[in-house]
């Protein structure tokens, strides 16, 4: 009887090993299919700068373009206005984030030069006295700002084409005032009788091409100028700024530009402090009101495009603050009305 529960065993101990070798030879089974990532949800991409308040604003005839850069919310963004659209540049080289500092064209270099302002206040940083130059694709640092300007904001920036030289005045408080500068190409150089007035607040500047000087506004100093005005108008002769007399002065200014239509200076109380914007005309003589119709926006700053040959006004559709970030708009005067330029930004 041993020997048929023997073949009994051994027959299970071969079906055993068979299906053991079988279970070993199946392919493994595929692995399940990754999940497919989830598709991010793009940001809208604006159509063209969104700022608070502070941006600097230059034309670039050389390039045929507008250059914007900095402002607050919009950090070290350059964004270029040509041929009827903002495109947002992504240059190699970035001047650090601010607001509030002052720019100009040099014809020279064919160059846009960028001075000072302030790291936004709200992350706390320092003020700034650097120089840089846009030449219509990248920015460049010329001047670090060792033993130059007094760092800051406040600053104006303009070209005197009578004297072929770029001019840089500085705000400041007592005693020491504004100064004034002149860029030499490399650096900048002080002019020791460039004083205006003590506690100069605003004081924007711009070539006048009646007088062929270098014409500026200024407003809202203490104590009052030697001709007893809060808003006086000054003319720069290379070395002093002469005080003009009898000019009728305008309500406070902050951006001064050429029309180029009627080749006169434009003056504009842009800013959010003001409730009434309004524009102000210089004969060469005196100030009078511009008769056009009412800024559709609340101006923030003030620049004469040359490709165009139109004055153009860049604001906010609702009053601007430190903490309200918006499409920045862009109006030009055409004879006595305005025209909105830009086309409506994203969330605007």
């Amino acid at each position: 009887m041993r020997a048929p529960t023997l073949l009994v065993a051994v027959i299970a101990a071969a079906a055993v090993a068979g299906f053991a070798v079988s279970t070993t030879q199946r392919p493994p089974r595929p692995a399940p299919p990754p999940r497919p990532a989830p598709t991010p949800v793009p940001t809208p991409v604006p159509l063209g700068p969104i700022s608070g308040i502070g941006i600097t604003v230059a034309d670039d005839p050389s390039a045929a373009q507008v250059v914007l850069f900095g402002g607050d919310e919009n950090d070290n963004n350059t964004w270029v206005w040509s041929g009827g659209q903002w495109s947002h540049a992504e240059p190699a080289t970035n001047p650090p984030g601010r607001i509030d500092a002052s720019s100009a064209y040099d014809p020279l270099t064919k160059q846009v030069l960028l001075f000072g302002g302030r790291h936004n206040p709200l992350t706390g940083g320092p003020p700034l006295n650097d120089t840089w130059a846009w030449n219509g694709i990248t920015w460049r640092e010329l001047d670090p700002g060792t033993g130059g300007p007094t760092p800051g904001d406040g600053s104006s920036m303009a070209w005197d084409d009578a004297l072929r030289e770029m001019v840089l005045v500085t705000a400041g408080s007592a005693p020491s005032g504004d100064q004034t500068w002149v860029w030499s190409g490399a650096h900048w150089i002080l002019k020791i009788h460039g004083a205006v007035a003590p506690n100069v607040v605003d004081l924007p500047m711009a070539f006048d091409p009646v007088t062929r000087s270098l014409i500026a506004e200024g407003c809202c100093y203490t104590p009052q100028s030697q001709l007893g005005a809060l808003d006086t108008t000054w003319r720069w002769d290379g070395q002093r700024w002469q005080q003009l007399a009898g000019t009728a002065e305008p309500l406070p200014g902050t951006a001064l530009a050429l029309n180029p239509a009627i080749s006169r200076l434009t003056l504009c109380d842009c800013g959010p402090m003001l409730a009434l914007p309004s524009l102000a005309l210089w004969s060469g003589q005196t100030w009078g009101p511009l008769d056009v119709a009412r800024l559709p926006v609340e101006p923030v700053a003030e620049i004469t495009d040359a490709a165009s040959g139109q004055l153009l006004i860049f604001g906010s559709a609702t009053p601007s603050s430190q903490s309200v970030a918006q499409p920045v708009h862009l109006w030009a005067l055409s004879g006595s009305t305005w025209r909105q330029l830009d086309a409506t930004s994203v969330g605007g």
